[in-house]
């Protein structure tokens, strides 16, 4: 019999999360591997803080990447260059998400082409060849459009894996099953099926645990997904060919106190010939300032606005909305103790209790290799 709790819900079966008004700060990295190799990585620290829009479950994100290293080193290729210095346009980049925790929309689109009309002309004056013009403008027309950009976003792993459908309901015992558009080659994605489950337990730190695991159901081969195609090409001629193979996996580590994450974890294998297999593994980590960080609880202010609405019905009218009071009322900030007066280190509080020792790399890579609890 196990003695760790069972987890507790708001509504129902429902996983929602509250704002945090704090920025927490988190370490991503992606590692590119062929058959167990590592060709290549990226990582990065990035900021983030999530404030109440306009109503109850409306929230914005507001998002600021820091450095980009690949390799660990900062970027060497001209044009590796030029979209890090590019990105500086887009961030901080401020998002709306649906109830689901998927990103619907880019809230701060007009300071972000601002942003961009003052940059673009230093970019235009150091990289000044035909090459560099050529990506310059497709950077521009990518910014100035908003939807693509959007979709451009949707198609990067870090807003990929962290908007991603977990805020719904769980039923006792029933995956939820949804179709899934990744990025496995960058820009051409591939359709999987996943089931979607949650653990009945707390883990033994008090985080809510969702596993995502499934198959690529894309008809698609190798080849024509690689060439842009967006259709089984091969399959309606009756032409031979092998539908891409391609598995995945995902964990996401949430606080109980604010169904935030606390980390995700994704793997991803793909068959690309009888030889070799690819594999992506990408992690994201809360780096926290003290051990002993817990999120403010939104537990009371949900209750109340429970009982509030047990004495409402569709019928009365002058109705307070409690939503437009809550929204600007920051809550007292998060329980953080400090025990010296030691500079900050940064370290995670869970799967690494040594990590003080360690570069961001290095912490992010002993994560991926590291157990699962």
């Amino acid at each position: 019999m196990t003695d760790l709790k069972k987890i507790s819900f708001h509504s129902n079966r429902l996983i929602e999360h509250a704002g945090f008004f704090e920025t927490r700060k988190y370490g991503y990295q992606y590692q590119n591997f062929i058959n167990e190799k590592l060709i290549n990585e990226v990582h990065y620290e990035i900021e983030i803080n999530c404030k109440p829009q306009n109503t109850w479950n409306d929230f914005v994100y507001e998002i600021n990447r820091k450095q980009i290293y690949i390799n660990q080193k900062e970027p060497q290729l001209l044009v590796e260059q030029m979209l890090d210095k590019s990105s500086k346009a887009i961030f901080p980049l401020k998002i709306a998400t649906a109830k689901d925790g998927t990103m619907a929309e880019i809230c701060n689109h007009k300071e972000i082409v601002d942003r961009w009309q003052s940059i673009k002309g230093q970019l235009g004056d150091y990289y000044y060849s035909e090459t560099a013009y050529k990506v310059l403008n497709k950077i521009q027309k990518l910014i100035f459009n908003k939807l693509e950009l959007e979709k451009s976003l949707q198609l990067d792993w870090f807003f990929h894996l962290y908007f991603s459908p977990i805020y719904i309901d769980y039923p006792l015992e029933t995956p939820q099953d949804y179709h899934w558009k990744s990025p496995i080659f960058g820009n051409q994605t591939v359709d999987y099926l996943l089931s979607q489950t949650l653990k009945e337990y707390y883990t033994a730190t008090n985080k809510v645990i969702i596993n995502a695991k499934g198959k690529s159901i894309d008809e698609r081969s190798i080849a024509e997904i690689l060439n842009g195609i967006t259709y089984p090409q091969a399959k309606l001629q009756n032409k031979p060919y092998q539908a891409v193979e391609s598995e995945m996996e995902i964990q996401y580590k949430l606080y109980d106190e604010d169904r935030n994450p606390f980390s995700i974890i994704a793997s991803i294998n793909t068959k690309m010939d009888e030889t070799y297999t690819k594999t992506q593994k990408i992690g994201l980590y809360h780096l926290v300032d003290d051990e002993n960080f817990t999120p403010e609880s939104d537990a009371k202010a949900r209750k109340a606005r429970a009982q509030f609405e047990q004495f409402q019905t569709m019928e009365e009218e002058g109705i307070i909305d409690l939503s437009k009071i809550f929204k600007d009322k920051k809550p007292s900030p998060p329980k953080v103790y400090v025990k010296n007066e030691n500079p900050v280190q940064f370290y995670i509080k869970e799967e690494i209790p040594n990590a003080t020792k360690k570069s961001l790399f290095n912490r992010l890579l002993s994560l991926l290799r590291k157990n699962k609890k």
